[in-house]
């Protein structure tokens, strides 16, 4: 690699595109964005990134449909996957198109800048904080299931909440 790594990021959320912009910006990379696959594969076809970040799902398709077009070109560059859905799955669509990690979201910023930076072969497969560790021989491994996030036991609790209300409010007024 000569100048600074290129790293290509594909998500249909802006914000996530300008999060993920200003943290690879900050680490020195040239960072390219879109918010589709249509419009992520004409700018793939003029140019190849050194890495690609890409989320599973969009409303025109999937990131896998780039990784798709971008191995079929012969780029061997690293893809990471970003998706707030079923990594185990993702992981086995995308083994055979070598995808090198799979971040979940909501991640944090040290969990995808380090994951760019392994992919980058900048960092020790050791410290890749998140998703899935891939090893250099492209095989992937999915992590256990992580802990219910705060949000989902919030949940819960209040739906446990509603129910018991719910039978207390029956049993009063039904006067049993």
């Amino acid at each position: 690699m000569t100048g600074a790594p290129t790293v290509f990021i594909l998500d249909d959320d802006v914000v996530i595109c300008r999060i993920l912009h200003r943290i690879f910006s900050d680490e020195q990379y040239q960072v390219s964005t879109s918010q589709s696959v249509a419009d992520a594969v004409a700018a793939t076809d003029q140019k190849t990134f050194d890495a690609y970040v890409l989320d599973y799902r969009l409303p025109d398709g999937s990131g896998l449909d780039l990784a798709e077009k971008i191995r079929s070109r012969g780029d061997q560059s690293p893809i990471i996957m970003i998706s707030g859905y079923d990594a185990a799955g993702i992981a086995k669509k995308g083994e055979a198109l070598r995808i090198f990690d799979i971040v979940e979201k909501p991640f944090s910023q040290e969990t995808i800048s380090n994951s760019v930076k392994k992919a980058l072969g900048s960092l020790p497969t050791s410290d890749l904080v998140g998703g899935v560790k891939s090893k250099t021989s492209s095989a992937i491994e999915p992590v256990p299931a992580k802990k219910r996030s705060l949000n989902s036991i919030l949940i819960i609790g209040i739906i446990l909440l509603v129910i018991v209300v719910g039978v207390i409010i029956y049993f009063v007024t039904s006067g049993h």
